[in-house]
């Protein structure tokens, strides 16, 4: 077995806004040039009740959902291989709903999505770490701070 290097423990809290910034604007960028129709797949995979709305607490609970398929074990914990494997799944999902992917390499300064949410840099991610990234993540797209999440949030 390998030990894999995290980051230390107590990484700056600006490293962590400067991150959730990175996801935010790449994910953005990436739903610009997505169709109207594209956008609407994206937002109702996210629209937990099937309202027309998405909530915050929606995009989590959506996002939230995904955290046993990829705990491939069972342990309570997804390990590098079984983040990546979900984060390739979630991508291919999102693409089947027209959504264009990107991927891009970390550049110098900036961790990658394991890294940022493993928190405690314990070289696995807890339901809790999952949890609170979920968060973050349906906040970054709230780009209104309206507590919803609209066309004109993600086409921003």
């Amino acid at each position: 077995m390998f030990k894999m290097l995290r980051a230390p423990v107590a990484a700056p809290f600006v490293l962590c806004l400067s991150v959730a910034r990175t996801l935010a604007c790449a994910l953005a960028c990436a739903l610009v040039t997505m169709p109207a129709a594209a956008q609407n797949g994206f937002l109702q995979s996210l629209d937990f009740d099937g309202d027309g709305i998405v909530t915050i607490d929606e995009a989590m609970a959506s996002r939230n959902l995904q955290f046993p398929i990829g705990d491939l074990n069972g342990d309570e914990h997804l390990n590098a291989a079984e983040f990546d494997a979900l984060l390739r799944a979630t991508r291919a999902r999102f693409s089947d709903l027209g959504q264009k992917y990107q991927p891009q390499t970390a550049s110098a300064g900036r961790i990658d999505a394991f890294t940022f949410s493993d928190s405690d840099a314990d070289g696995v991610i807890s339901r809790q770490e999952y949890f609170r990234s979920s968060d973050r993540f349906a906040r970054s797209l709230d780009r209104d701070g309206d507590g919803t999440i609209s066309p004109d949030d993600i086409s921003r």
